[in-house]
């Protein structure tokens, strides 16, 4: 049942300094920094608590986005705060792509305004507002956690000499299955490089060649680390008074009502998104028969973060019916 669940360590308690981090000059600045390549990621529990208390506005096939702030130290990530995103009402159903456009152009320029305010009101109380990624509240129903904005935004991060990282929390398989579900994904340097040359105003080449030429089809998209919860003696003790129900057995679990909607809205989005996906490939086998040199298909990214999508789904599915499958069983014996 818990196949694909991150294994979430608690971080230890003092992290290392590597000596070959920073490079000082004669007067002890900083002259140079070196960014190694990102292992892991340490939430600390105050960014936690406030990421779980943000999915209250979160839904099943909803999913809300944000900024995570830190510092990189070494190989990891140290996220400290979150800030939350812009709540906007949910759009009509008949909204035009000319309407979606300038809504989502309006919603921009409202994220900006509330980022900069909340960073000088950061700034003048002395508290961390330096951004170094994306967070995503979403449940496995959600049909686009993996978007092409947002891996955008964390590639112009990395580009601009940023940390960049995409935190990923469940609370739909955290509460109902009693395990953290928290992931964290940093861009591949094959997608930044891709990003850069792409982006470029003298890049005269296509972008299923660039594609090819970058291997962001053999890499991908995103690249997952592991993640680890960064908990101080007091907040340990804080926690120590909290009394804790007893968490349901698998088999309880697995054979409730709320099982069965969550694994009927499961199939429903991994439904829809297969047809999607099955729509975008059918538009570039069109496009290949046109063009001798287009290359293999499911190349794009928006393609590979929905091949992300899907298998990560699939494997969930799969995960629950083998666990019905094994209490039944389980079951049937005594």
């Amino acid at each position: 049942m818990f196949h694909g669940f991150p294994d979430v360590q608690l971080a230890p308690r003092d992290t290392a300094l590597s000596e070959q981090f920073s490079l000082l000059d004669g007067e002890d600045c900083v002259e140079t920094l070196l960014r190694p390549t990102v292992q892991k990621v340490r939430v600390s529990f105050a960014a936690l608590t406030y990421l779980g208390s943000l999915a209250q506005n979160a839904t099943s096939h909803y999913a809300l986005f944000g900024r995570v702030c830190g510092v990189q130290v070494n190989e990891a990530i140290e996220i400290t705060n979150v800030l939350p995103p812009v709540l906007t009402s949910r759009p009509p159903e008949d909204e035009t792509p000319e309407q979606r456009e300038e809504r989502l152009r309006e919603q921009q320029r409202e994220e900006r305004k509330m980022y900069e305010r909340m960073g000088r009101m950061l700034l003048k109380e002395e508290l961390d507002s330096y951004q170094v990624g994306h967070f995503a509240v979403c449940s496995a129903c959600t049909n686009a956690p993996y978007s092409v904005r947002t891996a955008q935004q964390l590639a112009q991060l990395a580009v601009d000499g940023h940390p960049s990282v995409l935190l990923i929390y469940d609370p739909f398989r955290t509460s109902l299955m009693g395990k953290l579900y928290l992931r964290a994904f940093v861009p591949t340097r094959e997608y930044v490089e891709f990003y850069t040359r792409i982006n470029n105003k003298r890049n005269t080449l296509r972008e299923n060649r660039l594609m090819r030429d970058c291997h962001v089809g053999k890499s991908g998209v995103l690249r997952e680390v592991r993640v680890e919860v960064g908990v101080d003696e007091y907040q340990l003790l804080c926690l120590d008074g909290f009394s804790v129900a007893p968490l349901p057995s698998t088999c309880a679990t697995l054979h409730s009502e709320t099982m069965a909607e969550y694994t009927a809205a499961l199939i429903e989005s991994v439904r829809h998104n297969t047809d999607e996906l099955s729509r975008v490939l059918h538009s570039e086998s069109y496009f290949s028969q046109k063009e001798e040199s287009y290359g293999p298909l499911a190349q794009r990214i928006d393609t590979l973060l929905k091949l992300m999508q899907l298998r990560e789904q699939t494997q969930h599915l799969e995960s629950i019916c083998d666990g019905v499958l094994l209490n039944t069983s389980l079951l049937r014996d005594l």
